[in-house]
């Protein structure tokens, strides 16, 4: 999914904006929530991705217990997850 454009209007994907680990800042280690700039608030890992499918992706939001939900934040966590072994101190 995170490389699916049709999720919304904007023709982007999440990989658009993230990949290669770019613009998710996990060089800080935070943990959701956290504030987050783009956002000017702090938010959970849920309403990160929701914002993301609203704004830049221009789609629906997803169902705070949905199987979409659950599978978008869980790719979120094993992609950090990765970066964090790849980038060890």
């Amino acid at each position: 999914m995170w490389e699916d454009e049709t999720l919304g209007k904007s023709g982007l994907a999440c990989l658009s904006c993230h990949a290669g680990y770019d613009n998710l800042n996990l060089e800080k280690r935070q943990d959701y929530p956290h504030y987050v700039e783009m956002v000017d608030d702090v938010v959970t890992l849920d309403q990160m991705i929701n914002y993301c499918m609203l704004n830049p992706m221009e789609g629906e939001q997803l169902e705070a217990n949905s199987k979409t939900m659950t599978a978008m934040a869980a790719y979120y966590r094993a992609y950090r997850m990765k970066y964090l072994k790849e980038n060890k101190e």
